[in-house]
Formats: C-alpha cells, structure tokens, sequence
C-alpha cells in the first residue's frame, strides 16, 4: 500500500520530532508530515492513524482535519481566492484547492461555490479541481436497468428538470414532474433508473418505484396520522400543491398510497381529509 496523494490513508508514525510526526505507509515506505498541532495526545511510534494527505511547498503533507472531499469526488466548494493562475476553492482542512483557468466551466467568481471534481494533474502530479464535468462524466451509460437504485450527485438545472450524475461516472436526467422536494447543487441522493434510452442516456427519478415506493409513503402518512391526532386534512379531490407541500409527492403516488391503507382497514378517506381508524 503506498501513500495516496489527496486521500485519506491509514499510516503508521515513524518518528515524532519537535516540529511534528513523521508517518509512512505500512510497508515503512514514503514520508509524510503531520504538523505538532494536529498531534493527538498520546500519539506514539508505531501507531497507525488516518490522515488526509495533501501537498504543500512541493513536500506531501498530513492533516487529521476530515477534507469535504477526496481525489475523485465531486463536491459544491466555495471560492476563497483569485490569482493569475486560477482560483482556490476551500476544501475544508485550511488548505485550498487550486481550479486552474482552463478548467474553469463557467469562469469563477470569488465567494460564489462550484459542484467541482477533485483529479490529479497528470503533467505536475498535483491535486486540483475542475469544473469542467463532461471532461469526467460519460453521457452514454452501460449495464444500468429499469428500477435500479443508484446514488446521484445534483449537478444543474435545465429547462426539463436537473441533470445529476449517476453512480459517480454517467449523466442522467431528473425530469421536473418527478421533482416533489426542493433540490440543489451538490446534493446527493440516492435514486432509481425510470428508464434506460437506446442511445444510452438515464431518466432517474427520486421515489422508489412500484409497491415498495408506494408502501413506503404509506406508512409515512400513517405515521403522520398518529402526528396529528389521527386526521390530516388532505384526500383524494385536495389540491396537488398542497399534497407536494406535504409529503413530497404527485398527488398520484398519495392517492395510491391512501388506497393501500383503506383497503388495509387502517383509514377512512373523504374527499379533503383522511382519518386513523381506532
């Protein structure tokens, strides 16, 4: 196992010294510097302990801080600072990552925050950002099925819903009318293949399909019921709205859901109220 820069590793303290720890892999190789301030009390030689490694002055260098993201990630991160070769983007361990110009999609601005992909420049070996995200993500997706879970990333808004990036790799699209919760960059859900297009490109949409989604808002409604003293003045004929304002929902999925539950013997239904059964 050797040292993976922008990472978080599992390594070994070597020597400990005035100025901080020396730490290497478990096989005694590389060295990495963790400075006398982030030494946890008590640390001795020999122990292993997890440090986030970054570079700093040319040298590999550790922090006990938990960075908002790792090499290979996409995460939302704001811009701190603007110089003559990019922009840095605070990473959460009082060390900023560098975004070059040329990966700049669109230009930054200072304080505003960016879904950014943390990768390793190839020509300086260096840990940078880029939002240039079709550089990183494939739009044609392979060996996905219907009604599959996967975890998506938020990464735009377009006039048809958000675009999200799926499993990490692959774009795909959550339409608007699946939309029944407040979304926003950077957010990460974990979703469901709506469909798969022959050109390869995924429709994802946030509930769970089938029984099991409509199970689900089932016993969040019941659950509510026993909220509210056993009635909640929302039925089948109640405005849209007001069910998405509640539950999150199409007004399909809740009417389907309230079914279940009076078929169930647990409700009684009218046509704006629904109401716990004793």
């Amino acid at each position: 196992m050797s040292i993976q820069l922008g990472k978080i590793n599992n390594l070994i303290v070597n020597e400990i010294a005035y100025e901080g720890a020396y730490l290497t892999d478990h096989q005694g190789n590389g060295e990495v510097f963790l400075k006398k301030d982030e030494l946890p009390e008590g640390l001795t030689t020999k122990q292993s302990i997890d440090v986030f490694v970054y570079e700093e002055q040319g040298n590999l260098t550790a922090t006990t801080k938990t960075p908002i993201a790792q090499l290979g990630d996409f995460a939302l991160l704001q811009v701190t600072s603007i110089n003559k070769i990019g922009a840095f983007v605070d990473l959460g361990i009082g060390k900023e990552l560098l975004v070059p110009f040329n990966e700049q999609k669109p230009k930054f601005e200072l304080s505003r925050s960016y879904l950014v992909k943390l990768y390793l420049d190839k020509a300086s070996q260096r840990l940078c950002g880029s939002s240039n995200l079709n550089k990183f993500v494939k739009p044609e997706s392979t060996g996905f099925k219907k009604s599959q879970e996967v975890s998506i990333i938020i990464a735009g808004r377009t006039d048809l819903g958000f675009k999200v990036i799926v499993n990490n790799e692959f774009w795909g699209m959550v339409f608007t009318d699946q939309v029944f919760k407040p979304l926003f960059i950077g957010q990460k859900l974990q979703a469901y293949v709506a469909k798969v297009r022959e050109d390869g490109k995924l429709d994802i949409r946030l509930s769970k399909p089938g029984v099991a989604g409509s199970n689900e808002l089932s016993d969040e409604i019941y659950k509510k019921l026993f909220s509210e003293n056993g009635v909640i003045h929302l039925g089948d004929k109640s405005d849209p709205v007001a069910i998405k304002k509640m539950f999150g929902c199409s007004k399909a999925n809740f009417k389907r859901a309230i079914g279940h539950l009076f078929k169930e013997g647990k409700i009684d239904l009218a046509a704006t109220k629904i109401s716990l059964i004793k």
